[in-house]
């Protein structure tokens, strides 16, 4: 019995083969050299639960399949954290009686992104800083200029 949906997943190139053993295909890369590429199946079978890896950093998306809705996942290489979100932002259990959500959907969504922060440095291809006049941050990737160690 299965339920596909479509997924997609942000790797860097010498873990492509990982996901491609799992049905994953090459969608985008900037070019032959690139260090990051983009992956996708548009058959992921249950979006791979329990099968995707937990010890490298990758971004992945997967959409709804007639089960399950559409989730984000994010794993630095040393922990992985998957929340449910759609393109459009993150998806929080309400509390009706106190009208706002609740502190476990909260805490789910702030453990992502702290997780997402981690695995991004990991997914930038590497690249000279260009600091933006108005508020020195790098164009490409958000560092301050005042951060840049030499």
């Amino acid at each position: 019995m299965s339920d596909c949906c479509y997924m997609h997943v942000t790797c860097r190139r010498e873990d492509r083969a990982k996901f491609e053993a799992l049905g994953f295909y090459l969608e985008f890369e900037s070019g032959p050299e690139s260090s990051i590429v983009e992956l996708a199946d548009l058959e992921a079978n249950y979006a791979h639960t329990g099968k995707l890896p937990t010890n490298i950093p990758y971004q992945a998306y997967n959409g709804p399949g007639s089960e399950y809705g559409e989730c984000k996942m994010v794993c630095d290489g040393e922990e992985f954290v998957e929340v449910c979100a759609t393109q459009d932002g993150f998806v929080v259990d309400w509390d009706f009686k106190a009208d706002r959500p609740t502190e476990k959907s909260v805490a789910n969504i702030r453990h992502y992104l702290a997780v997402q922060t981690r695995a991004a440095k990991f997914l930038q291809e590497p690249h000279t800083h260009a600091f933006c006049l108005e508020n020195n941050l790098c164009i490409y990737c958000g560092l301050h200029a005042d951060n840049v160690q030499t």
